[in-house]
Order: C-alpha cells, then sequence, then structure tokens
C-alpha cells in the first residue's frame, strides 16, 4: 500500500482551541474529536475569520493519517482544510451535523 492511500478527509468536532503563541504566524492550536481515532491535534491559521471560542463545538474537515510535525513547539497530527480568501481562511465544514470520524466521500 502506497503512503498515500493512508490519508484520509474526515470530520471532526473542534472541542479546544487556544493561540499557537509559538507559531511564526498567528494560528490556533486545535483539538479535534475524531470519534473512533480519539482526539487529535492542529495548529490551523485561521485567526483573521475566527475566534478561539467560537470554533469550540464546530465540525471541521481535516485530513488524517499524516505522521505527527510539530508547530510552533504544538504536535500537529491533521491538516484541517479551508478555503484561501483575501480576508483569511474560510473552513469547510459540513452543512449539517455528522459523527465524528465519518469520511468524506
Amino acid at each position: 500500500m502506497s503512503d498515500w492511500q493512508e490519508f484520509r478527509v474526515r470530520a471532526g468536532t473542534v472541542v479546544r482551541a487556544e493561540p499557537n503563541t509559538g507559531a511564526r504566524d498567528p494560528a490556533y492550536c486545535l483539538w479535534i474529536d475524531f470519534g473512533p481515532l480519539g482526539e487529535l491535534q492542529s495548529s490551523a491559521k485561521v485567526t483573521d475569520r475566527y475566534a478561539a471560542g467560537e470554533l469550540v463545538g464546530t465540525q471541521v474537515i481535516a485530513i488524517t493519517g499524516f505522521e505527527p510535525i510539530r508547530v510552533g513547539g504544538f504536535r500537529s497530527d491533521v491538516l484541517v482544510l479551508g478555503v484561501l480568501t483575501d480576508r483569511g481562511v474560510v473552513l469547510l465544514r459540513p452543512d449539517q451535523p455528522v459523527a465524528a470520524g465519518d469520511e468524506v466521500a
């Protein structure tokens, strides 16, 4: 199996969000519930459009299966997806509630 086959696009629910004070560019440390995969972390540069507190409880779409990396000293397990606009990143989110960990088709 190729390494890229390990990657999955999944829905998760943000359970905690705080500023990533160690990151080079403004970002948040996110703790995201992916159901059967457990709670995974991501450093996300979404500070232009979102406050940390409003992200808690929000469902997001992320790529799982990466080897964790360190971003400003924070372990990042997944890549949260969004659309880059001239006013910052707009998160990709389900328009209806889905189960944490569900795969994107």
